[in-house]
């Protein structure tokens, strides 16, 4: 599988969605652990990972697919949508019945 970040699309929309990876990046190395949110905390197991270039364009990744999916499905931004993907739902109801 080819790696390499590709030209293909929106220059100017591709650099929108690599200085908010920057900004994303920044804000998660300086959240509170306690207070993170679920991104936060991936974004900055990511960092602890890979290389920053690597870890902005994962970022970027991440919300350009974010953003399809909202404009796909005609919905709004909601930051807590992530707790009714059914993985979370499965891992919860077993911490729930120990």
């Amino acid at each position: 599988m080819d790696r390499r970040i590709s030209c293909r699309g929106d220059n100017y929309l591709r650099t929108l969605l690599i200085q908010g990876a920057r900004s994303c990046l920044q804000q998660a190395k300086l959240a509170n652990p306690q207070t993170a949110s679920a991104e936060q905390i991936w974004i900055t197991s990511l960092a602890s990972r890979l290389p920053f270039g690597k870890v902005l364009v994962a970022i970027a990744n991440k919300h350009a697919r974010q953003l399809w999916a909202m404009l796909r499905r005609g919905e709004d931004y909601d930051s807590e949508a992530w707790l009714q993907h059914p993985m979370v739902q499965r891992s919860r109801k077993k911490a729930f019945a120990a």
